[in-house]
């Protein structure tokens, strides 16, 4: 019978490699797990694992990787093998894609290495976060809880998103439709229509004006769309710069009710992201620095940042430290101070994410429901000041022909 060498946990903490004869691998892993053994990879001896290309991370979606965190942690939580639960669960996932990932993953564990190790490879799908929460969940034997977090985790995050989608979406939609409109009217259908009044005199104030604007529109149209896309593309490059993206973020959060807004969104990331790894038992720099990266704003992140060098560098209190923090409300800080003296900072966290995320649904609610009316009423108006100014000229004509 064929020789086969095994690694397995030896409960919470420790990791033993054998090796063991049996008929089949199958019957390897019958045998180990009959040992009261939990087998990490099992291979014939003498064969290792064979470098593959990796597999392609495209067309896998958050919420796929939301689902598989989701499955690995109810079957390592009933007690399954990581190897057959990675197995069962690459079997039943219909994202070809993700499935090569899960069969690749299974691999590099059969050859030796922790899921943690294998989750690395793949850093759209699986970033430093998300690999280095897995981890501390290896190394604390917790890994089925922490999975479960993690999974909550992404369900909050991308609802969150599907609220600031919605949120932008409809009043951005009718602000550019209406913006078109407006442009292909005054440069292209107004010219021919407005022809018609060039013989006459004393045209209304409101007619002239649209006379004018009518033919600037006409005559540079090509100039003004090169201008505009010439301003987006300078927009875009310098947000890809790290001082252009500070510009560009510091500039969002002082815009009038939408910096507030975003600042909101990313202050709920931070402290959900915090006290996720705090109760994790990461190390309050590595937490810091974590923490920081899920911030999106530029600016927001580069605070974070200082309030790691005060904390871990000058030795100040976290809360002090975001107290002196001009991007922090008070109300962090405060439920910071109140988390230290009692021992529970997570739990003062939560509840700082649940403020602000309750603070982000209701502005999305709001933004949905008071935006969109004012943009049409926008649209409306320049809309009817146009066809005010083409008709009053007809009506003034027709009453002094009575």
């Amino acid at each position: 019978m064929p020789s086969y060498i095994f690694r397995a946990k030896d409960g919470p903490g420790k990791t033993v490699e054998r090796e063991l004869v049996a008929e089949s691998e199958a019957s390897a892993v019958a045998r180990i797990e009959a040992m009261g053994l939990i087998p990490i990879w099992v291979r014939p001896k003498g064969r290792g694992h064979e470098a593959k290309s990796q597999p392609s991370q495209r067309g896998i979606r958050p919420s796929d990787v939301s689902v598989f965190t989701r499955q690995l942690a109810s079957m390592l939580r009933s007690g399954v093998p990581i190897l057959r639960a990675l197995g069962t669960i690459g079997d039943q996932t219909e994202n070809r894609r993700l499935q090569a990932v899960i069969g690749d993953m299974e691999a590099a564990i059969r050859d030796g290495s922790m899921l943690s190790e294998g989750m690395r490879r793949y850093k759209k799908l699986f970033p430093e976060l998300y690999v280095n929460m897995v981890e501390s969940g290896e190394s604390g034997g917790v890994l089925d809880t922490i999975l479960f977090r993690l999974a909550e985790a992404g369900d909050v995050e991308e609802e969150n998103r599907r609220k600031v989608q919605a949120a932008m979406a409809y009043p951005v939609l009718v602000a550019v439709v209406g913006f078109v409109t407006v442009f292909v009217l005054l440069s292209f259908f107004m010219p021919r229509v407005m022809a018609l009044f060039e013989g006459y005199q004393d045209l209304p104030l409101a007619t002239q004006i649209l006379l004018g604007v009518s033919g600037f529109f006409s005559r540079y149209w090509y100039w003004l769309v090169l201008g505009v896309g010439l301003v987006v593309v300078v927009f875009q490059r310098l947000a890809a710069l790290d001082r252009g993206r500070t510009f560009v973020d510091s500039l969002k959060l002082r815009l009038p009710l939408v910096g507030h807004f975003l600042r909101n969104v990313d202050l709920a990331r931070f402290a959900r992201t915090f006290a996720l790894l705090i109760d994790s038992g990461v190390s309050v720099d590595r937490v810091l620095k974590l923490s920081g990266n899920a911030i999106h704003n530029a600016v927001m992140r580069g605070e974070v940042e200082a309030v790691r060098a005060r904390t871990v560098t000058h030795g100040m209190t976290l809360s002090a430290s975001v107290k002196a923090s001009a991007c922090f409300p008070p109300f962090v800080g405060n439920m910071l101070a109140v988390g230290e003296e009692t021992g529970r900072i997570d739990e003062s966290l939560n509840e700082v994410a649940r403020f602000y995320e309750g603070c982000v649904d209701r502005q999305s609610r709001m933004a949905t429901s008071l935006i969109e009316p004012v943009l049409l009423l926008v649209v409306g108006l320049i809309v009817g000041f146009i066809v005010f100014a083409m008709l009053l000229p007809i009506f003034e004509i027709g009453s002094g022909l009575r």
